[in-house]
């Protein structure tokens, strides 16, 4: 029997033995479709951390790699019912991922997003700072968009003072995050470092080095990318450089899409709902799916401001009791309430249940 690939592991991987999930379902989240829907299944799937994890891949890329796994009996069912998995497909998964790495960290979902450019930025900082210690002015950037780099003047701005000591901060800010990783783990991390007499590897040479598949080097570094993001979001004291990119980033991008961004930010300005679908000239079903994808990305959304007190009430008893409803059970308690709400209360309670 010929070997799976690490990719058709890592389908295996997100499909479970208790909910079945459909082949659509599970492609639109790999490729990270950026709807409501889809998001919502993404977390009522526990599937947070394969969010937009393959988003160039085809179709039949996916379809080959199930019916694979539905061929050597490590999943059943079919693409009307959904996907479950076997007793021969958990033991099989389990055995291969106690010795390699996969997708596991749910704060993908939060920063799918801004994680590219922030790991641009960061990255950028090391050579600039690097070169700077090494008082060497004659050097490629790695990063050659002019926006990028009018960015980095800034960010020197917001920090006056002695650049030398600036720079040395920030190494050992890293030099303090890599030190919470596994050795190997570490090392792999830093060859993406480049700066004075010091080039970065490719992913392709960090496997060679380390002898590991091309595709688990990427899993390893972006896994630590996300466990970095998410040290700078509860310990920014313990990171400050670090972290104030970080913050920098986020509050100029944001988490979610820009445009339900834009809807967010009339809404924190005192806009109404009638009022910002005037203003943006959109509907109010495209309108109400911006506020449902904040709600989905930030978990200090303002729920109470869309919510009366019995819904509030119901969906704090669902967070209490870490009960998944979906809108048939949620129309039986309120047979009048409508599709945004509904939405609103399941898109909640999957929030609050991961954020406890």
């Amino acid at each position: 029997m010929k070997s799976l690939t690490y990719i058709e592991y890592l389908f295996l991987d997100c499909i479970s033995t208790e909910r079945p999930i459909k082949e659509a379902t599970l492609f639109y989240n790999l490729i990270g479709k950026r709807t409501v829907s889809t998001m919502l299944q993404c977390r009522q799937y526990d599937l947070e951390a394969y969010f937009t994890v393959m988003p160039g891949m085809k179709p039949t890329a996916l379809k080959t790699g199930l019916e694979r796994l539905a061929s050597d009996g490590l999943i059943s069912g079919n693409d009307g019912e959904g996907f479950l998995l076997t007793e021969a497909g958990s033991a099989k998964k389990a055995d291969f991922f106690s010795r390699h790495a996969h997708f596991s960290l749910g704060t993908q979902m939060e920063f799918a997003l801004v994680q590219g450019v922030l790991r641009r930025r960061m990255l950028f900082l090391i050579q600039i700072l690097s070169e700077m210690l090494h008082k060497n002015k004659h050097y490629y950037p790695i990063e050659r968009e002019a926006k990028e780099q009018l960015w980095m003047k800034r960010l020197f701005t917001q920090h006056a003072g002695d650049k030398a000591t600036f720079a040395r901060a920030y190494g050992e800010e890293w030099r303090s995050y890599l030190s919470r990783l596994p050795e190997r783990e570490a090392g792999l991390f830093a060859l993406q470092f480049e700066g004075a007499d010091h080039l970065r590897k490719t992913t392709g040479q960090m496997a060679g080095l380390f002898s590991f598949e091309e595709a688990e080097v990427k899993i390893l570094l972006h896994q630590n990318w996300l466990r970095l993001y998410g040290a700078l979001e509860k310990e920014p004291e313990k990171f400050p450089v670090l972290a104030s990119v970080m913050l920098m980033t986020i509050k100029e991008n944001g988490l979610a899409s820009a445009s339900a961004e834009t809807t967010m930010g009339y809404f924190r300005n005192g806009h109404g709902m009638e009022e910002i679908i005037s203003m943006r000239g959109l509907k109010q079903s495209t309108i109400q799916d911006h506020f449902a994808e904040i709600a989905l990305i930030y978990p200090e959304f303002p729920t109470q401001r869309f919510l009366d007190k019995g819904k509030m009430q119901y969906l704090q008893q669902l967070v209490e009791h870490k009960v998944r409803v979906d809108y048939r059970e949620i129309q039986k308690v309120f047979p009048e309430i409508n599709f945004f709400e509904s939405r609103l209360i399941q898109i909640r309670s999957e929030v609050a249940a991961k954020h406890e």
